[in-house]
């Protein structure tokens, strides 16, 4: 097997981290169990597997930011910032453990910010979520 094909996950398990989502690429949308959002410190990934069968990645060179906002109630987007764009029609809203999330993009030496530009509804704060 070539290093092009190999899996993410069974490259390196202990620099992978893999988290159900429920995520959208383009006009393709998938929810658990079905979406998954990996993170390495190589690279980020998002993953519809049945119907869509579709996988967006970027290289971590190319990651400015991911960026966090609170939509309705205690529901969370993560979208990306990326220089060519390619992660652009990609976000993921986490089943649960946003904060793990959160936490593992920052071991994996990635930049989180909170979105400013797309306010809730309802006040919020997020400084318990750790973002910067």
């Amino acid at each position: 097997m070539d290093d092009k094909s190999r899996n993410l996950a069974a490259d390196n398990s202990r620099d992978c981290r893999s988290f159900a989502v429920e995520a959208f690429v383009g006009h393709r949308a998938s929810g658990w169990p079905f979406a998954r959002f990996d993170i390495s410190s190589r690279e980020l990934r998002v993953r519809l597997s049945f119907p869509w069968f579709t996988t967006r990645s970027q290289q971590a060179a190319a990651i400015r930011a991911v960026v966090v906002a609170r939509r309705f109630g205690n529901r969370w987007r993560f979208r990306f910032d990326d220089e060519g764009g390619s992660l652009r029609d990609v976000h993921f809203y986490p089943i649960y453990r946003r904060q793990q999330i959160i936490d593992e993009l920052h071991r994996c030496g990635y930049h989180v910010v909170a979105d400013t530009a797309h306010r809730c509804p309802v006040p919020f704060d997020l400084s318990h979520c750790h973002l910067t």
